[in-house]
C-alpha cells in the first residue's frame, strides 16, 4: 500500500467518524421529520450508497433550509461527491458550505475537504494553496502535521524536490511524534535521491530501515539506500548493501522482484569491481532461475559485457548473438549489437565494426543510435577515410546527443588529418562555444592551436595555447600533451616576434619538462629570440654565447647546425651595427664561421645557404669578384638548392656594383632564362632594366621596365632575407624610372605622362611624391610655368608628411622670387618655417626672405631676416655675407660701413671654410677703400690672395690690392701689384680686370716718371684689347700718344696718334650711339694732339 493510499483511508475514516458525530448532534436536537430524513440520508451515506445519499442531503436542505443540521447535510454531500471522486462537485459543495454558513463550525473540514478534493484530482499547486489555508486556521497538531505533509507531498509530485523537502523537514523537526513523521523521513529520503544528493540519501535511507524496521517503507528504503551506494560508485559498499538486502527479504514474497533487481545490481557491483567470476556467476544464477524475460536478456547481456572486458572477444560475441537471438525484441538487443561492434573495434577490425554499428544507427528509435553512428565515423576514422568519417559524425549534430561534442571534436581532427586547417578551426571554434563545458575543451584547444600555426595565424595559435593551459590545469594529456603545447606556443609567439614571450615559454618548458623531447630546440629558440630581441650588440653576443653553448651539449645534432650557421648570423648583424673600422672584421667573422660550417657539417641542408651568405657578406665588403665566385659555387656545387635562383641575381647584382653593366646584363638575364617560376623573376628584369638605365639606353630601360609593371603583381621580399633588396613592390619604383627614361630623352610629355601613373595607380608608394615633383619640374623644363606651380602645389596638398614638401614650398616661393613677386615670394617662405620649422629649408626659407627684402629696398627687414638663420646652418655664412652686402649697400638709407666690415670679418672665424669667407673678407676690404683705411684693406686683400688665390675674388683682391697701393702712394707696390696681373693675362683674370690693370698701370708709370713705360702699357691695351672694348683701345691709342711725347719720343708719339685716328675712322661707324660724344670728344682731341706734334716736327 501507498503512503497516499494510507492517508486516503485515514481521511475516509477521519469523515466517517465526522459523519457519525453529525448523526448524533442530529439525532439529539433535531425535530421528528427532520430527524427521520436526516437519518435516513445518513445511513445511506455510511452505506455506502453515496449517489442516494447525496441526493437526500440535497432534498433535507432544500425542505429544511433554515435547519441547524443544514451545514452538516452540505458537508455530507461534498463527501460524498469526494466518495464518487466528482472532485470538482465536492469542491463546489465544500465552498459553497463556506459561503451559505460562514459561521459554521465544519469550517476546517471544509478546508480540509478542499485541499484533497484538488491532491486526489493531481492538481497539486491548488493542493498547495488548499492546504495552506487549512494551516492559516488549524490549531491542532495532527492536523497541521498532516497538512505540511500533503504539501510536501504535492511539491515531490510537481518535481519542486528541494522544495518538498523543505515541508519534509517541518514536519520531522516539529512533529516527530506525529503520524507522518515516518512517512516525512522516508519521503526526505527520496527526495535526496531525486536530487542527486546520494550520501545524504543514502545516509537518511539505511537509517530510516535501522530506525522503522517493520515500517510498510522500509524494504524499499533500504533498496534504495543501496541504489544511493551505487550512483555514487562505491560498488564495494553497495555490494555489501544489496547482499544484505537480499538476505534479509529472500524469504518475503511480496519483494521477489526487488530481490531480482538487487541481485542483477550485485553482479553489476562485482563487474565494476573487475570481479567478473562473481559478476558472471551471479548473473548466470538469475538466467538459471528463469525469472522475467527483461531481466534475463540483461544478465545474458552482462555476461557478454563482461567476456569483453575480459578481452575473449569469440566468447564475447557469442554470448551477445545470444542476447540477440533469443530476446529481440529485448531493450538490450541494440545493446548487444552494440557491443559486438566494439568488440571488432577493439580488435581493430573495423570493417566488421562498421557493419555492426550499422545496424544499430540506422534504428533512429535505439537509445544507442548516436553512439553507433559515432563509432562508424571512429571505424572511417581509423580505416583513414577521414571524408566519410566526417559525413557519419555530422549525422549526430544538430541532435542533443552525449556523443555531439564528441562528434564535433573528432571531425576537427579529421580536417586536422587532411591538413584542411581552416575546417579545424571551424569546427572547434564552434565546439568550444557550443559545448564550454566539454571534457574535450583542452584537446581541442590543443589541436585548435596547431591548426592556427599551421595556418600561419600565429598570434591566435599562442592565444588559443595559452587558453589550453588554463584549461589542462597540471593534468598531462597523452593526446595533448603539456611540453608540445607550450613548444608550440612559444614557436607561435617567435612567429609574430615576440621574443620576451618566447624566450619566458622556452625557459619554462626547460624548467617543468626535463624529459621533453623538445629541450634543444627550446634552447635553439631561445638563442634565436635573443638574437631577434634588439639589434644590438649585446643581444647578437648573447644570442651567440647560447648558440654556442648548444653547440658543445649536442655537437652532431641538427640543432647543433642550425647554431653553428645562426652564429654567423650574430656576426653579420653585429657588422651593420658597428663602426665602419669594426665592420670589416665582423663581416669576415661570420665569413670564416660559414665556412667552418661547410667543412664540419658537409652534408648540412644548410651549407649552401652559408656559402650563399659568405657572397652577400663579401658584397658587404665590397669584394665583389670575391662573391660572384661564391655565388657561382652556390651554383656549382648545389644543383638542387633552393639559393639556385637568388646566386645567380646577386651575380647581376655584384656586377651592377663593379659597373660591368654588360655583364650584369647577361646574369640577370640567366635568372629569366633558367628560373621561370622564381619570384625574383621581376627583380632580375627590373636589374637588367636598371643597367640600360645606367649605360644611358633609356629606349631599353623604358622596354625592361614596362615588363616588370605590366607582368608582375606587388613583390614582397622576406624581411629576414639577407640581400642588398628590400623593396616591397617593384611596380611603383619601374613605372618611376620609366618616367625618369623619358625626362633623360628629353620627353618631357611622355615622362609627365609617365609620372601621372605612378601617382594614379600608386598613390601610397614612396615613389609617388617624387613623381609628382618631378611632374612640376617637366612642365618646368618645358617652359609650362603655371602647370609646373600648380604641380608642386598638388605635392604639397597630397603629400604634406613627404620629405620633399618643405623644399617644394621653398621652390613655390622661388617661383615667385623670379617673377620679382617679391612680396608673394615672402608670404610662401614665411610657410616653409611655420610648417616645416625644423628642416634645412626653413633656414633657407628664413635666407630667400631676407633676399627678397634686399630687393624690396627694405635693408632693415633683410637684415632681421638674414639673422634668424641658424648659425649651425649651412646657409648661415651666405646670410652673414649678406648682412654685410647690406649694410654696405648704397641704397641703404642707414647704410653702416662699420656694421659691414664687422659682420663681413666675423664669417672667416665662424665659417673658415665656408666659400663666403673669400667674397667677405672682398667685400670688408671695399668697406675699408671707401673709409680711406687703406692699410687694413691691403691687409684683407693679401688675406685673400694668400688664403683663396684660385677663387674669383682673388682676381678682385689683386685688382684692389693695386688701387689701395696706389692710393696709399706706395707706387713700386701697385706696379708690382697691377703687373701681376699683366704677366698672367686674361690666361687667369677676366679681361675687364687685365684691361682695368693695365690702364692703372700705365698711369702709375707716368707717375713715377716712366712715359715711354707708360706709353707702351697703353699700346698693350690699344692693340690687344681692341676686340673687347674699341672705344677703350681708342683712349689707350691717345694716352699712350701723350706718354711718348713727354718721353720726348715724337716720332713715336705721331705714329701713335695717326694710329688712334685710323681707329676712328674705322670704328666710328659701328661705335654705340649712346657714346658717340665720347668718341668725338677724343677724336677732336686725338686731332688737336695731331697737330701739335705735326708743329712740333716743323719746328725741329
Amino acid at each position: 500500500m501507498t503512503v497516499f493510499e494510507v492517508f486516503m483511508r485515514l481521511g475516509f475514516l477521519l469523515r466517517q467518524i465526522v459523519a457519525f458525530v453529525l448523526f448524533l448532534g442530529i439525532c439529539r436536537y433535531a425535530t421528528g421529520g427532520e430527524q427521520e430524513d436526516y437519518t435516513f440520508a445518513y445511513k445511506l451515506y455510511n452505506n455506502k450508497a453515496y449517489s442516494v445519499a447525496q441526493d437526500q442531503f440535497d432534498q433535507f436542505i432544500r425542505r429544511y433550509p433554515r435547519s441547524d443540521n443544514a451545514d452538516d447535510a452540505r458537508l455530507l454531500i461534498a463527501e460524498c461527491a469526494l466518495q464518487l471522486k466528482n472532485f470538482d462537485e465536492a469542491i463546489q459543495n465544500y465552498k459553497q458550505l463556506l459561503i451559505d454558513y460562514p459561521g459554521t463550525s465544519l469550517h476546517l473540514d471544509a478546508l480540509q475537504g478542499v485541499a484533497i478534493s484538488w491532491y486526489r484530482q493531481g492538481k497539486y499547486e491548488e493542493a498547495i494553496k488548499g492546504y495552506e489555508e487549512v494551516l492559516e486556521v488549524a490549531v491542532e497538531p495532527e492536523v497541521i502535521s498532516h497538512s505540511l505533509y500533503l504539501i510536501g507531498e504535492s511539491f515531490d509530485n510537481l518535481g519542486l524536490y528541494q522544495k518538498a523537502g523543505e515541508y519534509y523537514d517541518q514536519v520531522i523537526s516539529e512533529y516527530s511524534q506525529s503520524k507522518e513523521m515516518a512517512d516525512a523521513l522516508y519521503s526526505k529520503g527520496w527526495t535526496f535521491y531525486r536530487l542527486k544528493n546520494f550520501r545524504s540519501a543514502y545516509e537518511l535511507l539505511s537509517g530510516f530501515s535501522r530506525k522503522y524496521p517493520n515500517h510498510y517503507t522500509a524494504p524499499e528504503a533500504g533498496y534504495r539506500a543501496a541504489e544511493s551506494l551505487f550512483k555514487m560508485g562505491e560498488w564495494a559498499n553497495a555490494q555489501i548493501e544489496f547482499g544484505d538486502f537480499i538476505q534479509t527479504y529472500m524469504a518475503d514474497p511480496k519483494r521477489g522482484q526487488m530481490i531480482t533487481d538487487a541481485r542483477f545490481r550485485l553482479g553489476e557491483c562485482y563487474f565494476q569491481q573487475r570481479m567478473m567470476a562473481e559478476a558472471r556467476q551471479e548473473f548466470s544464477l538469475l538466467l538459471n532461475e528463469g525469472i522475467g524475460s527483461l531481466i534475463l536478456a540483461e544478465a545474458q547481456y552482462w555476461i557478454a559485457e563482461i567476456l569483453a572486458e575480459e578481452k575473449k572477444a569469440t566468447e564475447a560475441i557469442y554470448e551477445y548473438q545470444k542476447v540477440i537471438d533469443l530476446y529481440p525484441d529485448s531493450s538490450v538487443s541494440d545493446n548487444a549489437r552494440y557491443g559486438i561492434g566494439m568488440v571488432h573495434f577493439e580488435q581493430g577490425e573495423y570493417a566488421k565494426a562498421l557493419s555492426t554499428f550499422k545496424t544499430v544507427a540506422v534504428n533512429l528509435q535505439s537509445g544507442l543510435s548516436h553512439a553507433a553512428r559515432f563509432r562508424m565515423g571512429e571505424c572511417f576514422r581509423m580505416l583513414r577515410e577521414f571524408n566519410t568519417a566526417i559525413l557519419n559524425y555530422k549525422k549526430i549534430l544538430g541532435f542533443p546527443s552525449p556523443y555531439a561534442d564528441d562528434a564535433s571534436y573528432q571531425i576537427g581532427i579529421c580536417y586536422f588529418q587532411l591538413r584542411d586547417y581552416q575546417g579545424v578551426i571551424g569546427e572547434l571554434n564552434k565546439l568550444i562555444e557550443i559545448y564550454p563545458e566539454t571534457d574535450l575543451r583542452p584537446y581541442a584547444l590543443y589541436h585548435l592551436g596547431l591548426a592556427y600555426f599551421n595556418s600561419e595565424l600565429y598570434l591566435e595559435s599562442s592565444q588559443t595555447f595559452g587558453l589550453y593551459f588554463a584549461s589542462v590545469q597540471d593534468r598531462n594529456l597523452e593526446t595533448a600533451p603539456a611540453d608540445e603545447a607550450l613548444f608550440w606556443k612559444a614557436r607561435a609567439l617567435y612567429e609574430v616576434e615576440d621574443y620576451a614571450g618566447t624566450i619566458k615559454a622556452c625557459n619554462l618548458l626547460i624548467q617543468k619538462y626535463p624529459q621533453s623531447k623538445h629541450l634543444l630546440q627550446s634552447n635553439y629558440f631561445i638563442a634565436e629570440s635573443t638574437y631577434w630581441q634588439s639589434p644590438t650588440k649585446e643581444s647578437y653576443r648573447s644570442a651567440r654565447q647560447k648558440y654556442q653553448e648548444l653547440i658543445k651539449e649536442e655537437p652532431h645534432s641538427e640543432w647543433a647546425e642550425k647554431s653553428q650557421f645562426s652564429i654567423g648570423w650574430t656576426y653579420f648583424s653585429e657588422a651593420a651595427v658597428s663602426s665602419d673600422k669594426e665592420r670589416q672584421k665582423y663581416y669576415n667573422r661570420a665569413i670564416a664561421t660559414w665556412k667552418t660550417m661547410i667543412q664540419k657539417y658537409p652534408e648540412s641542408g644548410l651549407a649552401d645557404q652559408a656559402l650563399y651568405q659568405i657572397g652577400v657578406s663579401q658584397c658587404n665588403l665590397k669584394k665583389y669578384s670575391e662573391a660572384i665566385q661564391s655565388f657561382t659555387r652556390v651554383i656549382g656545387s648545389y644543383a638542387s638548392s633552393s639559393w639556385q635562383d637568388n646566386s645567380q641575381y646577386q651575380i647581376g647584382w655584384s656586377f651592377y656594383k663593379l659597373e660591368k653593366y654588360s655583364d650584369a646584363i647577361d646574369a640577370f638575364s640567366e635568372v629569366i632564362r633558367k628560373f621561370p617560376s622564381s619570384r625574383l623573376q621581376p627583380n632580375a628584369i627590373f636589374g637588367v632594366a636598371n643597367c640600360y638605365f645606367k649605360q644611358g639606353r633609356y629606349t631599353n630601360a623604358i622596354t625592361e621596365y614596362n615588363k616588370v609593371v605590366e607582368n608582375y603583381p606587388n613583390l614582397k621580399v622576406p624581411a629576414r632575407e639577407a640581400g642588398a633588396e628590400k623593396a616591397v613592390n617593384l611596380r611603383p619604383e619601374a613605372q618611376y624610372y620609366i618616367a625618369e627614361s623619358f625626362m633623360n630623352l628629353k620627353n618631357y610629355s611622355e615622362a609627365i605622362k609617365a609620372f601621372e601613373k605612378v601617382i594614379q595607380h600608386y598613390p601610397k608608394s614612396n615613389w609617388a611624391d617624387d613623381a609628382q615633383y618631378s611632374v612640376a619640374t617637366a612642365h618646368e623644363n618645358l617652359g609650362q610655368k603655371e602647370k609646373s606651380l600648380q604641380a608642386y602645389r598638388i605635392l604639397i596638398k597630397n603629400y604634406r608628411s613627404s620629405s620633399l614638401a618643405p623644399d617644394v614650398q621653398l621652390q613655390i616661393g622661388r617661383f615667385y622670387y623670379a617673377d620679382k613677386d617679391y612680396k608673394r615670394a615672402i608670404s610662401e617662405f614665411q610657410k616653409v618655417i611655420k610648417q616645416y620649422p625644423n628642416t634645412p629649408s626653413a633656414w633657407l626659407a628664413k635666407y630667400n626672405i631676407g633676399k627678397s627684402y634686399l630687393m624690396l629696398g627694405s635693408y632693415k627687414q633683410s637684415i632681421e631676416a638674414f639673422s634668424q638663420v641658424d648659425p649651425k646652418s649651412e646657409f648661415s655664412a651666405s646670410a652673414m655675407f649678406e648682412i654685410g652686402n647690406a649694410w654696405y649697400s648704397k641704397r641703404n638709407s642707414r647704410r653702416n660701413l662699420t656694421n659691414a666690415i664687422n659682420i663681413l670679418t666675423d664669417i672667416p672665424q665662424k665659417h673658415p671654410k665656408s666659400p663666403f669667407v673669400a667674397r667677405a673678407l672682398l667685400l670688408a676690404g671695399e668697406c675699408y677703400q671707401e673709409m680711406i683705411q687703406w692699410q687694413k684693406a691691403i691687409d684683407l686683400y693679401n688675406r685673400v690672395l694668400s688664403y683663396y688665390p684660385q677663387s674669383d675674388q682673388a682676381e678682385y683682391a689683386q685688382i684692389s690690392l693695386g688701387h689701395s697701393y696706389k692710393a696709399q702712394k706706395n707706387f713700386l707696390q701697385a706696379i708690382e701689384a697691377y703687373d701681376v696681373i699683366r704677366k698672367k693675362g686674361t690666361d687667369r683674370y677676366r679681361i675687364e680686370i687685365v684691361v682695368d690693370a693695365e690702364l692703372h698701370l700705365a698711369e702709375t708709370q707716368a707717375i713715377l716718371g716712366r712715359h715711354y713705360d707708360s706709353g707702351v702699357t697703353y699700346l698693350r691695351v690699344r692693340h690687344l684689347r681692341e676686340q673687347h672694348d674699341s672705344l677703350t683701345a681708342f683712349h689707350a691709342a691717345v694716352r699712350a700718344a701723350d706718354a711718348f711725347i713727354k718721353a720726348d719720343e715724337i716720332y713715336m708719339a705721331k705714329d701713335t696718334c695717326e694710329d688712334a685716328l685710323s681707329l676712328f675712322e674705322a670704328k666710328i661707324s659701328t661705335a654705340d650711339a649712346q657714346k658717340r660724344e665720347e668718341w668725338d670728344q677724343l677724336h677732336e682731341y686725338a686731332q688737336n694732339k695731331y697737330k701739335q706734334i705735326l708743329s712740333q716736327i716743323e719746328q725741329q
